[in-house]
């Protein structure tokens, strides 16, 4: 029996005095819901503030900080600044971000700044005068600087170049990232204030620390203060000078042009046996007659097991001696196996030359290692008033000796004894390195950009004598191919698919489009045709 027209208005009537309160039942779940979504997004942030999470999904794990760097991180009791000085247009500047985002992640207490030097040309002077850093302009006007990133707490700071960043290999064409490695050895440096006190001896006429040019040690001062190493003076000549060897902690030997005296290099041979250490860079002493004389550092180097050799090296390898005067009295010298060079070498070939002039060699009579050495190539000649004949032919010259000639040494006196600390290993007698030139300590190599071999080679020389050798605690990050290398297989490669491959599979498509086309139209025919 249907309803009557009364009963479905009455039902009508029914539902729609429900309807208000469903909606309004509907609209306080929506506010709920909101509000719901709103509070989940805000714990979503704070939770990811406090617990922040990175992934890297690179292969080769090149934004994963290795354990030694995370404790380090975590070590952390001060505010440490990392300050990078990278313009926007610099390439290294994306994946210098996402690392220092690591560090951030892995401690409260690394707060990074990024200065643009072309955005912020004020601030960027402000903090070149602060942390004594050198500045310049590049060839096209950019405000540009020696320092990359600069690790500051307090007064203590730690310098990381450009080269510092990522390692080039011009022959091969890869690039291998150091940043890591830099930036934990700059936060162990900085949490370390401890001031390492290197000393310039004078006396025997030196190179200057305060002479900036390209035959001064000012280059090398500077080197050194960047780096958190303290610098002065010491004449050795003086008697007054054994007191203030006493707070040195490595004297430097630069281009001595005199002989040193007796008690001058007496208070070397005490300095050495205290535990401390020495970096001499010296050619061969030359006479009136222009012919080798003793150096008066010949008991200094015996006591450490090395005998100088009176004497003038000419490299006769190609590859090896620069076309400058004579031919052969300027060359690069190849690096030995020893924890100073490892850094110049990779799979016991070198990557770095260090260059030299006027080199003397040496002969071990002791202990010591070798550091540096010439081609089979080379001659010595013990008069060396070839160099002021004008047109004079080396070739031409009877020399004393053949080579190779060792033109680097390093060498250490038995401990002193056990170092403060239960089980703490015994503690390095004094350390030497000697080099037969010069010429590596001087402004020249530090001022020429071509020569960062000779330059890695001093600084890792520095950092053994000292006991403050490269974080080598950390793995290194796999290299990545960054030039096009074409063989020729590669080549005939490309030759198959640019005349072959790429054209027969347009052939082919055309030839598929062409059939689909033929076949659409005869079966419309057919169609037609029954229609």
């Amino acid at each position: 029996m249907g309803l009557t027209r009364l009963q479905l208005w009455a039902r009508a009537w029914r539902g729609a005095m429900g309807r208000p309160r469903l909606s309004r039942q509907l609209a306080a779940l929506s506010a709920l819901g909101v509000l719901g979504a709103v509070v989940i997004a805000v714990c979503s942030n704070v939770l990811g503030g406090r617990f922040y999470k990175r992934w890297d999904m690179t292969s080769a794990g090149l934004y994963t900080l290795s354990p030694p760097s995370r404790e380090t991180l975590s070590g952390l009791s001060e505010h440490v600044d990392i300050l990078v000085f990278l313009g926007q247009s610099d390439p290294q500047l994306g994946g210098v971000q996402r690392l220092l985002a690591q560090y951030e992640a892995a401690s409260r207490l690394i707060g990074v700044r990024y200065i643009d030097p072309d955005r912020n040309p004020a601030e960027f002077i402000a903090l070149q005068n602060r942390y004594r850093l050198s500045e310049g302009r590049s060839e096209q006007g950019h405000l540009v600087s020696d320092a990359a990133i600069v690790v500051g707490r307090g007064d203590a700071r730690w310098v990381i170049g450009a080269d510092d960043i990522v390692t080039y290999d011009e022959e091969r064409g890869t690039v291998q990232p150091r940043l890591e490695s830099a930036i934990t050895e700059g936060l162990r440096q900085v949490l370390d204030p401890k001031v390492t006190l290197v000393c310039f001896s004078q006396g025997q006429d030196e190179a200057a620390m305060d002479d900036g040019g390209i035959s001064g040690a000012g280059a090398l001062r500077y080197a050194l203060e960047k780096n958190n190493y303290g610098t002065k003076e010491v004449d050795l000549s003086s008697a007054s000078s054994d007191l203030a060897l006493d707070h040195c902690d490595l004297v430097i030997v630069a281009a001595p042009a005199q002989t040193f005296s007796p008690a001058a290099a007496a208070r070397l041979m005490a300095f050495a046996r205290k535990g401390k250490s020495l970096l001499i860079g010296a050619g061969p002493s030359l006479g009136e007659d222009n012919r080798a004389i003793a150096s008066g550092l010949e008991p200094v180097l015996e006591l450490f097991g090395i005998k100088p050799k009176a004497q003038l090296i000419f490299e006769r390898d190609a590859d090896l001696a620069l076309p400058v005067g004579v031919a052969g009295e300027v060359f690069f010298a190849q690096p030995k196996p020893h924890a100073i060079t490892q850094g110049l070498l990779k799979g016991g070939e070198a990557r770095f030359r260090v260059l030299l002039q006027l080199a003397q060699g040496f002969d071990a009579i002791g202990p010591a290692a070798p550091l540096l050495v010439t081609s089979s190539q080379a001659i010595a000649v013990g008069n060396a008033s070839i160099l002021a004949t004008p047109g004079a032919q080396v070739d031409t010259v009877e020399h004393d000796a053949d080579g190779p000639f060792v033109v680097a040494m390093a060498g250490e006196l038995p401990g002193t004894g056990t170092a403060p600390g239960a089980g703490a290993p015994e503690k390095h007698g004094g350390r030497l390195v000697v080099l037969g030139s010069p010429s590596p300590l001087l402004g020249g190599s530090f001022q020429d950009p071509s020569l960062g071999g000779t330059r890695r080679f001093v600084e890792s020389a520095l950092s053994w004598l000292v006991s403050r050798p490269q974080l080598v605690s950390l793995s290194e990050k796999p290299e990545r191919q960054v030039d096009l290398r074409f063989t020729e297989q590669s080549m005939s490669e490309i030759a198959r698919y640019v005349l072959l491959y790429m054209p027969a599979t347009a052939l082919a498509l055309a030839a598929l489009v062409l059939l689909r086309r033929r076949s659409a139209r005869a079966s419309a025919a057919a169609a037609e045709a029954r229609s």
